[in-house]
């Protein structure tokens, strides 16, 4: 602002411009110098980044930071029960899954002050493991990752590689857990890749993508599964047999 002033100033005097017209103009440059880019008096918007950690809802095995002060501090990397809880020193049990970071920092604050005077509570995401979808099945790389953003069911599994030769493309299928229970949907990858786009659906946290294999390759395993005990009981017989037989 200070440099904006004086380019002003000088300018006005080299035109011998009067102390009054130099004071109005400089005045109406003051303002606009010393916020060009948002109104006087009002704090910028939060960042996306800040605005989406403010509004996720935390779930079970999520990795969380709390942090109590004032000294002596305390510290904890709290990982979210399958019961939606977490323990915390002096409090016990903490409610997590369905809370934002604020509210159970705040509620942490709040059962805090039985034990410590003014304590200020922090809670930070450090891993968002309950916002993961998996991928599994008849995929080049079965993969984990965090749903960061709109992702829809072809992009999950060509993040895994894309799908085997020997994958029932046709019917893939999408187990997501709802209040109600478990939600089993079917997807036709071939389908997909070929334009028909209606069944690549829209993933959500927790989803479990599933690429079964084609039927006669799961007959296979299932036969391999059955002679397995009998292979191993063959070997046990073969073995001290073929030694005698060696002898």
């Amino acid at each position: 602002m200070r440099s904006c002033l004086s380019w002003v100033s000088a300018a006005s005097s080299r035109r011998g411009a009067g102390a009054a017209a130099v004071a109005v103009v400089t005045a109406s440059l003051a303002v606009g110098c010393a916020s060009p880019l948002m109104p006087s008096g009002e704090a910028p918007p939060p960042s996306s980044a800040a605005a989406s950690s403010e509004l996720y809802q935390v779930g079970a095995s999520d990795r969380l930071v709390v942090r109590v002060l004032p000294d002596p501090a305390i510290e904890r990397i709290v990982i979210v029960r399958p019961d939606g809880l977490f323990s915390m020193d002096l409090i016990g049990d903490v409610q997590a899954a369905g809370r934002t970071t604020n509210e159970i920092a705040a509620d942490v604050q709040t059962r805090m002050e039985e034990y410590r005077q003014s304590p200020s509570v922090s809670v930070a995401l450090e891993s968002p493991l309950s916002n993961a979808v998996a991928v599994m099945g008849e995929v080049e790389t079965p993969v984990l990752f965090p749903l960061e953003r709109d992702t829809r069911l072809s992009e999950a599994v060509a993040r895994a590689g894309g799908a085997t030769e020997l994958a029932a493309a046709s019917r893939v299928r999408v187990v997501r857990k709802t209040a109600e229970g478990e939600t089993l949907f079917i997807a036709n990858l071939d389908n997909i890749q070929g334009g028909q786009t209606a069944t690549d659906m829209l993933l959500q946290r927790g989803d479990l993508v599933f690429v079964p294999p084609a039927m006669t390759v799961e007959a296979g395993y299932a036969l391999r599964r059955f002679l397995y005990p009998l292979e191993q009981v063959m070997r046990t017989i073969a073995g001290p047999l073929l030694g005698f037989l060696i002898r």
